[in-house]
């Protein structure tokens, strides 16, 4: 296999999201109630200017939320921002994020999609996205300085499975076998003026936590986004156009990183995801591979997740 700069490239930015600005209008839209509701059109616009509208799927009310199906994956955004965002793949998978929300907090959409949990008298917006390609979004606007800067999302994931943070800044859950349920792509955070602002994940149990690191020069408003993709998007491909997809090995390779598992200490004493990634990214064929990795790759090699992900692109 010839390498290329795409595969180099991803290694740097594994899981990263990108995106553009745009300008919006909105237009009334349902609440969990089924009933018509203003919407804040400077709320939606703050958000949508930051993450562009171009790749938004608009959802339609169901059964007291609001529900997106695309690319063969169901979306629930709850009626409230007390509840939490359902994603159910093809398979029947289901994730639920939790929003870090007020119950008074009602939903209302744009004609672009954006579902809105505005709040006018306090410092903090929250909002929901679901992308053609079946991505999910929830997205904090801090509005001013008082905002808090840690917001907390519960996760409920399938039995046996885990989250794991990946040394790029994303997280990836992996179910009991070690196969890849999906995953965060790398947090992203920017201001008013377009800036980037510092931000990152920590795992504590099943409860994804973002840290926003505003300062004096940071230009409110501020909005971050935990971007969600399920397996069936093959972890983001097409970000990586070459045969080998460094981002779907690095994310197998977190998933079954949990101690107990058969691939956690070849892993470690490799010297981490990354190295390992970087080993593999470093070699042509299945041969080199082994070769490269030692023992380490022969173990690796028999646990299917990751010879899918990793070894099967190699000659």
């Amino acid at each position: 296999m010839k390498l290329s700069v795409d595969k180099a490239s991803a290694l740097a930015g594994i899981a990263a999201v990108a995106a553009s600005a745009m300008l919006v209008t909105t237009v009334p839209a349902f609440a969990g109630t089924g009933r018509p509701v203003p919407t804040t059109d400077a709320a939606a616009s703050v958000v949508e200017n930051a993450t562009g509208t171009t790749n938004l799927t608009t959802p339609r009310t169901g059964e007291g939320n609001l529900i997106a199906d695309v690319a063969g994956t169901r979306v629930e955004m709850p009626a409230t921002s007390s509840g939490k965002i359902a994603v159910t793949d093809p398979e029947g998978t289901r994730v639920a994020i939790g929003l870090p929300g007020s119950a008074a907090a009602s939903a209302s959409a744009t004609a672009n999609g954006t579902v809105m949990y505005t709040q006018p008298d306090g410092p903090v917006d929250i909002a929901a996205q679901v992308g053609r390609d079946g991505s999910a979004s929830a997205l904090i606007t801090l509005k001013n300085a008082s905002a808090p800067t840690e917001y907390r999302f519960p996760l409920d994931l399938p039995s046996g499975a885990h989250a794991a943070l990946l040394e790029e800044g994303g997280v990836v859950v992996g179910d009991s076998a070690g196969e890849v349920v999906g995953l965060f792509g790398t947090p992203w955070a920017k201001d008013a003026n377009g800036k980037p602002v510092p931000t990152t994940y920590r795992l504590e149990g099943n409860t994804l936590i973002q840290t926003i690191q505003t300062d004096k020069s940071t230009a409110y408003p501020v909005v971050a986004d935990p971007k969600w993709w399920d397996k069936t998007k093959e972890i983001a491909g097409g970000m990586v156009s070459d045969t080998w997809n460094s981002m779907k090995c690095g994310a197998a390779l977190a998933a079954a990183f949990a101690p107990g598992k058969a691939a956690f200490k070849v892993i470690k004493n490799a010297g981490g995801v990354k190295k390992v990634l970087a080993t593999l990214a470093s070699v042509d064929t299945k041969k080199g591979a082994m070769a490269a990795l030692g023992s380490g790759g022969s173990t690796l090699f028999g646990i299917k997740s990751i010879k899918k992900a990793c070894y099967d692109g190699l000659k």
